[in-house]
């Protein structure tokens, strides 16, 4: 077995190892066990004595509550106490019985005796005693207020008690129980103190054992340090020893030094055994071939300078590779910046956007800075310059013999080199190279722009003269084009102001595709397209613009039909003519066919507002209409009275009747001819306005009062709803129109009668007028023309009642002229709520 372990080195430390392990874990299971036995044993001691005190203090303090329960159930009588200190009899029982179990010593078993002394005499004597006494007691048959000893022994228990010697009187006749207490005290006093001191001596001896095992463990700390000094230490040395060994000789070895071979050391069975001998070996070997190795080591050093000079070509050819890669590099970039060049030149169409081309020609020719200057018939119109100061620029244009004036005199490519002294910026003499190079309009000759640009270096080589040349001819397209496509929008931005100045919209719809173009009248017509409109006129999506005309539109069928129509290419010969917004606006449109080379490009709409004229000609109608129907009936009153009282004779009251009738009806028609010049004169703006300070609430009741002695079916009712109402600043007349106007329409357009609430009111800014009727309503389809003129509700309540339709027009132009507003709230079969707002401040005229 040893011989297997010192054949190899990790076997010899992993027995080393395992004996170290199997001495640790020897040693400290031992104190493990021997310290786990002994402190269990203290800890039970411990515990014990612990238990005995708790229970000890426990049945005492219980003895106590008897003690103390017992006399108070003497003296007050108390059954409740009574019962609680007999409840405590089970477990002073059972405490005092668990004592006399486990009584070990003296002192235990003379307070177990103490114990069931005092149990006894309680229990079995005072108990019945004291409670035969109470009841005595209750009953009448002791008088007493304290507690006499020959009372107790007049009871008959008593003296049963006493026969029994279970208590004894006293010389005095009473009962004394204090000896048995002190007794008992005594002897739990005797039973603590030496409870306490069997606790200390089992902590004394818990410290002791503690100590021994600390003993223990150093002891095994000891035995353990020797075993590493004395075969561990002494193993790892010998080992470590051999290899310095051969590591120094390996050394000496190596600098062809002779080495002591030691068979000896070859000798060992495990590895550094078999290491010596393969280095004895070795060592052997090495001396013998080293003339060979010599030579040998001479030929690699040939051969080391072959290949250092091989090493050497290799750097040179890498060299020249690697500057065949930069000028191939910089001819990509070159060919780059010319591409980028050429793609910049093919796309640009403003002058804005040369500055990127001149740093990209500035690049290309390795330039400094650069300029390319503008000209227009000869003259010079402006620069793009990179790099150049505005006072350089301004220097080569006005120096004669700039190169610049030079190319301009010569027609023909300049170049020039000058010294230049120190400037601000550089701080040294230095040499600079320009070159100007001219391009013309080859249909006419003229300057168009000249190139400039400046280098320091050197001169500009030919090829770079020759890319300039090529330049010049991409700028001259690229000019010709900025030149073109500024014209188109001239003529671009013309033909938009003149489609603007027209009045009508113009849809421009193109066949194959979605886009429009319109002008700007067609967003006056229809405002819902603001938001799609663009900078070039084109909206984005046609589908969309049809779609928003049609929700505006009112027949919508027939929309759809026309928009159909036109998209097939079919233009209609008629006008079109269509309501939008619930009839609010009148609209007309008819459609042109464009045809470009004799094909189909698209169709233009053109859409007039005929809003103001359909309007007029529904004025005239109701105009016409109005005045024969208002007219003629007054009239023919006049006419048919005046002929009876002119062919027959008539009686005066008769006459007179007819006469007020005639009369009335004059007023009839007086009344509505002031409302047509008062709407002709309102529109026309020639009604004046006498403005002053005025209370409205006087002007208001005055009105009312002409109303309700006028009609007997209405009760009329004037509110104000603020403490105080201020003046405003208006036309007493008008307003007395305005406030006549509304109450004869509450009035009329409630044939049943019934009640009007006038009141005013005041916000912070405004004096609130509401007239509120239970009339016969408004449709809401009414609403946007109510305040039309000539405009009366058509159904067959209005049209018994009969009315011109200017009151409420009439209306909105006092409440307009006061800047204010007029509005309405109604329902059909409810009634109607008209409210007027008067600024409380209003600039007289």
């Amino acid at each position: 077995m040893i011989k297997w372990i010192r054949r190899r080195i990790g076997r010899q430390l992993l027995a080393v190892f395992y004996a170290l392990l199997l001495l640790v874990s020897v040693t400290s299971f031992f104190v493990y066990d021997y310290m786990e036995a002994r402190i269990e044993s203290s800890r039970a001691d411990l515990e014990m004595i612990s238990e005995k005190n708790r229970r000890a203090d426990t049945l005492w303090d219980n003895w106590q509550t008897v003690q103390f329960g017992l006399r108070g159930f003497v003296i007050f009588g108390n059954q409740e106490r009574f019962n609680e200190i007999e409840a405590l009899r089970t477990e002073i029982k059972s405490e005092t019985d668990w004592f006399a179990r486990r009584a070990d010593t003296d002192q235990e078993e003379e307070f177990s005796a103490q114990m069931g002394n005092l149990y006894d005499l309680y229990y079995g004597a005072l108990f019945p005693l004291t409670q035969s006494y109470v009841t005595e007691k209750k009953e009448n048959r002791i008088n007493e207020d304290f507690l006499q000893g020959n009372s107790l022994f007049s009871l008959p228990i008593a003296k049963r008690l006493v026969e029994q010697g279970q208590i004894k009187p006293t010389a005095d006749g009473s009962i004394d129980i204090t000896p048995d207490i002190a007794k008992a005290s005594s002897a739990l006093e005797e039973y603590r103190d030496d409870l306490q001191q069997r606790q200390e001596a089992a902590v004394l001896k818990l410290r002791n054992e503690v100590a021994k095992t600390q003993w223990i463990w150093i002891s095994s700390i000891l035995v353990l340090v020797s075993f590493i000094l004395l075969f561990v230490h002494p193993f790892i040395r010998r080992m470590t020893k051999q290899l310095f060994r051969l590591i120094d000789d390996n050394q000496k070895l190596t600098r062809n030094e002779p080495i002591e071979v030691d068979p000896s050391a070859g000798q060992r069975p495990d590895e550094i055994g078999l290491l010596r001998a393969s280095f004895n070996q070795m060592a052997i070997t090495t001396n013998t071939h080293k003339d060979a190795m010599q030579e040998k080591n001479e030929e690699l050093q040939a051969q080391s300078e072959e290949l250092l000079a091989q090493q050497e070509e290799l750097q040179a050819q890498q060299e020249e590779l690697e500057e065949a890669y930069l000028s191939t590099k910089q001819n990509e970039e070159k060919l780059k910046l010319r591409s980028e060049l050429t793609e910049a030149l093919a796309v640009r169409e403003t002058v804005e956007a040369y500055p990127s081309i001149v740093q990209k020609m500035i690049d290309i020719t390795a330039s400094e800075y650069g300029a390319l200057l503008l000209y227009e018939e000869e003259d010079y119109i402006g620069a793009t310059t990179n790099g150049m100061k505005t006072s350089h620029l301004e220097a080569l244009r006005t120096d004669d013999t700039s190169v610049l004036n030079r190319m301009l005199l010569g027609n023909s490519i300049v170049q020039s080199e000058k010294r230049v002294d120190r400037t601000t910026d550089i701080p040294y003499a230095f040499n600079t190279h320009e070159v100007a190079l001219p391009i013309y309009d080859p249909s006419t000759g003229q300057l168009m722009a000249a190139i400039y640009l400046v280098r320091y270096k050197s001169a500009y080589k030919k090829q770079q003269l020759l890319d300039m040349r090529d330049f010049s001819q991409q700028m001259t397209l690229s000019l010709l084009r900025t030149r073109s496509y500024e014209e188109m929008k001239q003529e671009k931005k013309k033909t938009e102001q003149v489609l603007d100045s027209i009045r009508e919209a113009i849809i421009y719809l193109e066949d194959g595709n979605d886009e429009l173009y319109v002008n700007r009248p067609l967003f006056d017509l229809i405002p819902e397209l603001q938001s799609e409109f663009t900078s070039d006129r084109t909206l984005s999506s046609g589908t969309y613009v049809i779609e928003v005309m049609r929700s505006v539109v009112d027949n919508q069928v027939m929309f759809d039909e026309y928009v159909t129509l036109i998209r097939s290419g079919v233009v209609p010969p008629d006008k079109f003519q269509f309501d939008v917004r619930n009839n609010t606006a009148h609209l007309e449109v008819y459609t042109e066919r464009i045809d470009i080379e004799g094909g189909w490009k698209g169709v233009i709409l053109v859409i007039r507002d005929i809003t103001r004229e359909t309007e007029a000609d529904r004025l005239k109608t109701e105009l016409v209409s109005t005045v024969s129907h208002e007219l003629r009936t007054p009239l023919s009153s006049i006419y048919g009275f005046t002929e009876l009282m002119l062919n027959r004779e008539i009686d005066v009251i008769k006459q007179k009747k007819y006469l007020a009738t005639i009369h009335d009806e004059t007023g009839r028609l007086s009344n509505l001819v002031t409302d047509f010049l008062d709407v002709q004169r309102m529109q026309s703006g020639a009604q004046l306005y006498q403005k002053k300070e005025l209370d409205l609430y006087d002007v208001t009741k005055r009105v009312i009062s002409v109303y309700a002695a006028s009609s007997i079916r209405h009760s009329i009712e004037l509110h104000q709803l603020t403490a105080t109402l201020p003046h405003i600043v208006a036309d007493e007349d008008r307003i007395k129109q305005l406030l006549s106007n509304l109450i004869n329409n509450a009035i009329k357009y409630s044939p049943e009668g019934g009640k009007i609430d006038v009141t005013l009111d005041t916000s912070d800014e405004d004096i609130i007028i509401r007239v509120v009727d239970d009339g016969i309503g408004i449709p809401h389809h009414a609403f946007a023309h109510l305040f039309d003129k000539f405009y009366r509700v058509d159904n067959s309540d209005t049209r018994r009642i009969g009315g011109t339709g200017l009151g409420l027009s009439i209306c909105k132009e006092i409440v307009k002229e006061h800047e204010g507003t007029i509005h309405v709230e109604s329902e059909e079969g409810v009634g109607s709520i008209f409210t007027i707002l008067l600024p409380l401040q209003v600039v007289a005229n």
